[in-house]
């Protein structure tokens, strides 16, 4: 390799639209060794991608920082003390024409290794997102090289220099530094072109930088047994060799090994020897790993009942968290429901395992039956699970029974469930009532408006009485009484109800059909003699019962030819046919009439006429 000097010399930096880098610099290949005096980092942008240092930088919302595309990180340590002030400059790579070049430096940050600075970078001990930028006051237009007037004033705090101007020339300007302090530089090509950038040292500067080959190692542990360990150099260089050493003989050529599913040998200090241009970088990363924590939890199965608790004890750990977020290895619990509980056990070093527990609950409080049911009624107990045993104080082993009685009797049920928790109720059966009852008469026929049927009840074991005497929508048709008598005042076919209850809700009914007429009939002489001598002139029916409606009555002779018609009631035919007396003969009569209970009737015979 070329021998480093102690002064920043000209890094030339291509950017293309093809890659896009890292943003952060705890990427593994995030950050850069600053000074070689060649371009072996092979850095790439997609200038077409957008980024923003701010996600790494703090909330502050540097204007200078928004970068296009994505930020390239550097670091270097301070050699030689004193200021420091570097120029950085950027082209176009087509025409030359100059481009904006942005950037941002911290520090001082302080370490015995480069190893210990990215650690501490990328482990948050160094807190950029603390910077105070009260003081920052960035440079305006163009800064000449030669011309210290321009260069402006510098910020306080963890930032060294910051500057979001356009001109094509920055610097960034780092005072009082000191031997072994570090420093981290952002560059953003902020022109969205492919361009180059070079940086040189002023030559007023008076302080060094150590330019020595940097390798820094880290791992992602510590780890407990049977995950991935990922080993990590921090240096990529095109052509570099590396070499890896680790316990057991394990060895790697790889720049970052990844070994899966470890184990408690695997643990120790790996260590990487970066070859790069002749020149040698040796750094090491102490691995650990933890086995998972035997977790035993006794017992893990318990069964309680209503208002019962069950306690638990874990063992093989340091730390407990339960899922109620009880943190002590014993846990007692008192559920309604059967319930899973997991325990997490946590041993030095972190590593963690878990197991789970269950109490078994039984809901034997929520048994129920009827507080009261009528004999011959069907009783089941709610609910009905299967596994579950019944037992009646009957005998019973069924969940449904159907029990008759005679007189009021309390049956009583013991539930047992799988889990030895037991529970009881009782039910009232009382006896059901038996309807009955006779009537003095079930054809009646109404006289004078009156048609009284009385009711004897003849039921047992009834306290209650409803009767229903099938007269819908007639004032009087319901009664309590225990023997009533009811009047129909109109003709029809009657079906009575009585419902019998018991004071504790049983109930038995029964019917009888009464049959109500009205008195009906009807009469039709056969013969009159209309000779005008004041004796039988008419032919005229007569009857009770009869209704004025639908009444017609009609008069034939010998031949069918109607010769008298009527619509009145008793209407009287005087013999005559269109005005004129007929003569003595037999005649044919016809009724069409309706009975009072609208019935309809017909009448056909034969009247005499006697001169």
């Amino acid at each position: 390799m070329k021998q480093l000097i102690n002064l920043f010399l000209f890094v030339l930096l291509i950017f293309n639209f093809h890659l896009t880098f890292a943003q952060s610099p705890c990427d593994p290949n995030g950050i850069h060794p600053f000074c070689t005096e060649d371009n072996p980092y092979g850095i790439t942008y997609n200038t077409a991608t957008s980024g923003s240092a701010d996600d790494f930088l703090g909330p502050y919302g540097y204007a200078c920082l928004y970068s296009y595309p994505a930020p390239a990180y550097y670091y270097l340590r301070i050699s030689t003390p004193g200021d420091l002030l570097i120029f950085i400059s950027q082209t176009s790579v087509n025409d030359g024409t100059g481009l904006d070049v942005d950037f941002a430096c911290w520090g001082p940050f302080h370490a015995n290794t480069q190893e210990q600075f990215i650690q501490n970078l990328c482990s948050g001990v160094y807190q950029l997102s603390d910077i105070d930028m009260g003081n920052h006051r960035p440079t305006n237009g163009y800064h000449n090289p030669n011309d210290p007037s321009s260069w402006g004033g510098y910020p306080a705090g963890n930032v060294v220099d910051c500057s979001f101007d356009a001109a094509a020339t920055e610097w960034c300007y780092i005072p009082h530094a000191q031997v072994g302090e570090f420093y981290l530089l952002l560059l953003t090509n902020f022109s969205l072109e492919a361009g180059r950038i070079s940086f040189n040292r002023e030559s007023s500067s008076t302080a060094t930088t150590d330019c020595s080959l940097l390798a820094p190692a880290s791992n992602n542990g510590p780890l407990c047994v049977g995950e991935t360990l990922y080993l990590t150099c921090h240096n990529s260089q095109p052509g570099a060799t590396y070499a890896w050493t680790g316990p057991n003989g394990w060895t790697s050529n790889v720049q970052n090994p990844i070994i899966p599913n470890v184990d408690l040998s695997m643990a120790g200090e790996y260590t990487v020897t970066m070859v790069y241009d002749g020149e040698t970088a040796v750094a090491s990363t102490t691995v650990v790993i933890t086995v998972a924590p035997n977790v035993v939890v006794t017992p893990s199965v318990q069964s309680i009942c209503d208002g019962g608790s069950a306690t638990f004890t874990a063992s093989g750990g340091d730390t407990y968290l339960w899922s109620t977020g009880e943190t002590s290895s014993t846990l007692t619990v008192s559920p309604t429901t059967t319930t899973v509980y997991t325990v997490t056990v946590t041993a030095n070093g972190g590593c963690s395992a878990t197991a789970t527990v269950t109490v078994q609950h039984g809901n034997l409080a929520n048994i129920s039956l009827p507080a009261s049911v009528c004999s011959g009624t069907r009783v089941t107990v709610t609910p009905n699970v299967p596994g579950y045993t019944y037992s009646w104080n009957t005998g019973e082993t069924s969940p449904t029974i159907m029990p008759i009685v005679t007189v009021p009797t309390i049956y009583t049920v013991t539930v047992t469930d799988a889990n030895g928790c037991t529970a009881r109720d009782s039910v009232l059966v009382t006896p059901t009532p038996t309807a009955s009852f006779i009537v003095d008469r079930s054809f009646v026929e109404i006289n004078d408006g009156q048609g009284v049927v009385n009711f004897t009840n003849t039921s047992e074991n009834g306290d209650i009485w409803h009767w229903n005497f099938g007269d819908v929508g007639a004032a009087g048709n319901h009664s309590t009484e225990m023997s009533p008598s009811y009047n129909y005042t109109h003709s029809g076919i009657y079906t009575v109800w009585l419902v019998v209850s018991t004071n504790d809700g049983c109930k038995d009914s029964t019917s009888h059909v009464i049959t109500v007429e009205n008195p009906f009939a009807f009469y039709i002489p056969n013969a009159f003699t209309p000779n005008v001598n004041g004796l039988n002139e008419v032919f005229k029916p007569s009857g009770i019962g009869v209704s004025p409606n639908n009444y017609e009555m009609f008069i034939y002779d010998s031949y069918g030819e109607l010769i008298y018609y009527t619509t009145e009631l008793y209407g009287e035919w005087d013999g005559k046919a269109k005005g004129k007396l007929v003569p003595a003969d037999t005649y044919i009569y016809h009724f069409i009439i309706e009975s009072l209970d609208g019935f309809q009737r017909k009448y056909t015979g034969t009247v005499t006429v006697i001169r």
